[in-house]
Parts: C-alpha cells; sequence; structure tokens
C-alpha cells in the first residue's frame, strides 16, 4: 500500500509540472517517453492479470457518483499489430468497481486512448484510436513506473471529461456519428478521480 501512496504523489507532482501548459513538442516528448517507460512495451502479444485500486468521481444528470475500486480484479490484453505501423501492439486493460456492477475499460495504441465505462448498462467512452494515433484524450494524465516485474499505471483526470453512448449507437442503430450524437446519453468524469492499474508480467 505503502508503494502504491508513492506511485500516486509521483504523478501527481508530474501533473502539476505540466498542467495548464500548451501541448508543445516537448510535452510530446515526455508523452511517448513515459508510455516508453512500460515494461510491456516490448510484448508483442499476452494477456497478464493484477488489481487495481482508487476511485472515479462522475456526474450523471443532477447526480454524483464514486465509483471505488478495491483490489479490483484486472486484466491486460496485449493484441499485436501486424503491420506495427506506429506501435507493436494495441494494450487492452479491463477491470471493474468493487461491487462489480460497473466495468472499465481502457485501451492505448501508440499515444491514442480510449475510456470507456459500462454503467447501468450503457457504455460511454471517449477517445479514439486512428489516424496518426498521436493525440491522447486531454485531461487523462497517463504514467507508467514499475518494480521488477509489476507495472503501476495511474490514470488521473485533470479536467471535467464527457464520455457519450455516441460509439455505441452507431454500431447498435447503424446510423452516422452526426444521427447517433443528437440520441447520445453523457456522464461526465470529475477531476481529481484516480485509479492505479498493477499488472505483473
Amino acid at each position: 500500500m505503502k508503494q502504491i501512496f508513492y506511485i500516486l504523489m509521483l504523478t501527481l507532482l508530474t501533473i502539476t509540472n505540466s498542467f495548464g501548459q500548451t501541448v508543445s513538442d516537448s510535452i510530446y516528448k515526455s508523452w511517448w517517453t513515459n508510455k516508453d517507460n512500460s515494461i510491456f512495451q516490448s510484448v508483442n502479444s499476452g494477456r497478464f492479470s493484477g488489481t487495481t485500486n482508487g476511485y472515479l468521481q462522475l456526474k450523471n444528470g443532477k447526480n454524483t457518483l464514486v465509483l471505488d475500486f478495491q483490489t479490483s480484479k484486472t486484466t491486460l490484453n496485449v493484441l499485436h499489430d501486424p503491420e506495427e505501423m506506429y506501435d507493436k501492439s494495441t494494450k487492452k486493460y479491463s477491470t471493474q468497481t468493487t461491487s462489480g456492477k460497473t466495468t472499465l475499460t481502457y485501451e492505448i495504441y501508440a499515444l491514442a486512448n480510449i475510456l470507456t465505462i459500462n454503467l447501468n448498462g450503457l457504455t460511454y467512452r471517449i477517445g479514439t484510436i486512428d489516424g496518426a494515433s498521436d493525440t491522447p484524450v486531454f485531461g487523462l494524465t497517463f504514467n507508467y513506473c514499475s518494480d521488477k516485474t509489476t507495472e503501476f499505471l495511474t490514470l488521473f483526470v485533470t479536467k471535467p471529461l464527457e464520455l457519450t453512448t455516441t460509439r455505441e449507437l452507431m454500431k447498435q442503430k447503424n446510423i452516422n456519428y452526426t444521427e447517433a450524437q443528437k440520441l447520445a446519453k453523457t456522464i461526465t468524469l470529475l477531476p481529481g478521480s484516480t485509479i492505479i492499474l498493477t499488472l505483473n508480467k
């Protein structure tokens, strides 16, 4: 537990140094350097297990909810990109809240990332993996550090993030983005929300 608090403090210091800055070449470089710190970066494919701790605070309509994660079972699926266009693989992290009622998925390829939350039967999402895959979700800070064969991935929300059901509606109803956007529901992740995903290699 002390180790997790130490990692969280390092993440907060990093955020304090960069918060409020515009995206510059130096910030992009720091993102790439941080990502390359992952001990799974050299892995082509595989499935790994671990736990998640922390909480997410979100607004759903007029209600403010707290989703807590206490040693929640977590899996990492590393899916190889045969073309290795911008990265060796897509890394997909899956976990659930302590109650098991809500699930969370975090995917990353190169710098592009997607955060998905399934809440009360609805799938909310922010981010996309396409194009040059060089644009992460702004306001969702990620930090990798490791101890031997254990990796700690911290996700920290620095500004309100709107997750919508738009993409899910496009699939379900076979409609275009504009039509889905009109029908979509939204939840907002609030600043300070923090989870630490601990994976064993």
